[in-house]
């Protein structure tokens, strides 16, 4: 369907309750999903960059400025404030109506967006293709489950959502659901045992998904059989994709017992290879194999910055004002 002739729909009921970041669903009088709004451009383009040259960035609705040359590796291609999503397009970013989070494939060919609501009592996604300027609805999981924090696998071929039912005033995640972007369906799976505050993220050959397990990293192949479980690794991080560029290694948060608060693992044997000594306030993924992207204090404010293994910072990526901070502004980062 085409993606601007939805951007007037109205969802008219729509409550909101924030638990460890996630939002209540309520019951939608809306009959489909709005597709994502970012296709109507934003006032202003950024300025072309030349490879060396920094270029400022403006993110609409917020006091953060983006700071990127042409020659980066990775992007910033939508963020969060609080449950308002943006997405870029050709520089510009734009305010997604109805949506609470918008996540952009590596390579930038399609983006996948979370509703606020349930429709027809099912939860859902868009799939846009942003090259083709058409997006689609694909049903997830059905009410009273949720499905969100989504990431893409490298190829851009699927995404993993989280899946969780309420309990209480919290969710509990129960297991994941995939997302075929190609064929347009979901596969919701139920992982027995999962850890209550479990976020599951792609390993990066895109045949697993990976989680957090009782202060370790568990492994589970699609069918949600574990596969294999590092003990007190802590709970896996790093925005997009927890796994650097080459796959031999991912981060963590350090386990309390460590004096550093950022770990990185090899993949394969689970052994330390890293504890990087930095003051992160979020890690926003990988910059390179040997460097991270963090959110540190600076002064009364923020940064996100490019830090090495030792965790000395080499570049100031973003300023993030307190208040856009103290509202959870959400950084997403994408590989071309």
């Amino acid at each position: 369907m085409p993606m601007i002739a939805g951007l007037r729909r109205t969802i008219r009921r729509t409550a909101r309750h924030t638990a460890r970041r996630t939002v209540r669903r309520a019951a939608a009088v809306a009959a489909a999903v709005a597709p994502v709004a970012a296709l109507v451009p934003a006032a202003h383009a950024a300025p072309a960059a030349t490879a060396a040259v920094v270029v400022d960035v403006k993110l609409t609705g917020t006091g953060v400025t983006v700071h990127e040359k042409t020659a980066d590796p990775v992007k910033v291609t939508s963020y969060t404030l609080g449950n308002v999503a943006y997405l870029r397009r050709n520089g510009r970013f734009a305010k997604q109506i109805g949506y609470q989070e918008i996540t952009v494939a590596p390579k930038g060919r399609r983006a996948v967006a979370v509703p606020t609501t349930y429709v027809n009592d099912h939860d859902s996604v868009l799939l846009a293709d942003l090259t083709a300027n058409t997006g689609s609805k694909v049903q997830t999981v059905a009410r009273p489950l949720i499905a969100k924090f989504a990431h893409w696998s490298r190829d851009g071929a699927k995404a993993v959502l989280t899946v969780q039912r309420k309990n209480g005033t919290s969710w509990d995640t129960i297991g994941f659901a995939v997302v075929d972007a190609a064929a347009r369906t979901t596969r919701a799976v139920t992982v027995p045992g999962a850890d209550r505050a479990a976020r599951f993220r792609w390993g990066p050959g895109g045949t697993e998904v990976v989680t957090e397990h009782q202060g370790g990293t568990r492994f589970y192949g699609l069918d949600g059989r574990v596969r294999r479980t590092f003990a007190k690794t802590g709970a896996p991080a790093g925005g997009e994709d927890a796994f650097s560029p080459s796959g031999s290694a991912f981060l963590t948060w350090c386990p309390l017992t460590y004096a550093e608060p950022v770990c990185v693992w090899n993949r394969t044997t689970g052994a330390l290879s890293a504890k990087v000594n930095i003051r992160a306030q979020a890690l926003l993924g990988w910059w390179d194999d040997r460097h991270l992207i963090a959110v540190v204090p600076s002064g009364a404010a923020y940064r996100a910055v490019v830090a090495d293994l030792t965790g000395r910072s080499t570049r100031v990526l973003a300023d993030i004002p307190a208040a856009d901070w103290k509202a959870r502004v959400y950084l997403s980062y994408t590989r071309p």
